[in-house]
């Protein structure tokens, strides 16, 4: 009896420090492409089960490569945020509409991409 409850245990910490075997999602909500088209912006909202809240996430990446499985490379928000995307040229990116929103990452370069962030 007193193995079983050790090796209960044992399991339950095993499965506590996994975390419990969650994987992340992301879904896309818009994509926007640069002047030249070699890049875009896509903007997305990245689901970690039931114990994480609503989040709106950006990444620029290559236009050939699709989003990968991971946290956003430029910024990261806490909630539904409707964000507007303008290109100002291939290296320059202005991103409107994070209000007073929690932001948690908000990176100014990005894979030679200078961010200008709005309100």
């Amino acid at each position: 009896m007193k193995l079983r409850l050790q090796l209960t245990l044992i399991f339950l910490n095993l499965v506590a420090l996994t975390g419990c075997g969650v994987t992340c999602g992301n879904e896309v909500s818009q994509a926007v492409y640069s002047p030249s088209g070699h890049l875009h912006a896509v903007v997305f909202n990245r689901n970690c089960g039931a114990t994480t809240g609503f989040n709106t996430q950006v990444s620029i990446v290559s236009s050939v490569d699709a989003v990968s499985n991971d946290e956003g490379n430029t910024l990261i928000l806490a909630g539904t945020v409707p964000l507007e995307i303008l290109w100002q040229s291939d290296s320059a990116l202005q991103l409107d509409g994070i209000g007073s929103a929690e932001v948690f990452k908000q990176e100014n370069l990005v894979t030679g991409v200078s961010v200008n962030y709005g309100e």
